[in-house]
Formats: C-alpha cells, sequence, structure tokens
C-alpha cells in the first residue's frame, strides 16, 4: 500500500510505502513545481522499472548478471485509450538474447496488472 499526504507547497505530495518514499509534484494554472515526478510519471516509472527487473530476471536466467539494460516509457493519454510505448535497450553484445528479454517484458508483472479491467472503489 502507499500512502500519499499534501505538503503545504502546491501541489506537492509525499508518498510512502514501508520505508520507502518520494515526493510528486504538478503545475496547474501557472501554480505548483517540479520538485518530484508528476503522477503520469510514476505510472511510467512503474511500468518501466518493472520491465526493466524482468529484462535483468530473463538474462540472469541465462546466465548474464551484468549486461546493461534500460526500459524507456512513454505514456499517451488519448480520448479513449491509454497508450504505454516501450523501447527496450540492451547491451549490443546481448542482443542474441533480446527474443527471451522481449518475451520476459511482455509479461511483466506490472504489465499484465495494468493490461486488466481497472476498478477503482473507496475502502
Amino acid at each position: 500500500m502507499v500512502e500519499a499526504v499534501a505538503l503545504p507547497t502546491p501541489w506537492q505530495v509525499r508518498f510512502q510505502a514501508g520505508g520507502n518514499e518520494g515526493r510528486a509534484d504538478t503545475i496547474k494554472g501557472g501554480v505548483g513545481g517540479s520538485a518530484g515526478m508528476r503522477p503520469h510519471e510514476l505510472l511510467e516509472a512503474s511500468l518501466a522499472t518493472c520491465m526493466t527487473i524482468s529484462a535483468r530476471m530473463a538474462l540472469a536466467d541465462l546466465g548474464v548478471t551484468d549486461a546493461q539494460v534500460s526500459v524507456r516509457v512513454h505514456l499517451e493519454r488519448e480520448a479513449s485509450t491509454t497508450r504505454f510505448r516501450y523501447e527496450l535497450s540492451l547491451d549490443p553484445a546481448m542482443e542474441v538474447h533480446r527474443p527471451a528479454v522481449v518475451e520476459r517484458i511482455e509479461c511483466s508483472p506490472v504489465r499484465s496488472t495494468l493490461s486488466k479491467p481497472l476498478l477503482f472503489e473507496p475502502a
């Protein structure tokens, strides 16, 4: 569970999960700032970090523990669709493993979660 608490500075929020915390911020109507990631960037970060972890796990299963790997995610909010575009970058020496890594990131836990219908309910 993540808890978010409004801070005195508009529109800053401190969020916390267990012993980890971060800050989010946004600008609306000329008010606010950039002291933290915007809320939609947090969604992008969630997917990008999970896919990157999944890619590292796939490579580890292939016996590769120190390869460079990264995933970039861009969220596009359209009228009827939310689209996540992602790009996997591998160390050139690891390109031979791209199919196995792609297969793993395509079923990463956060992607699986975001691919299901979403419900929003008060606790």
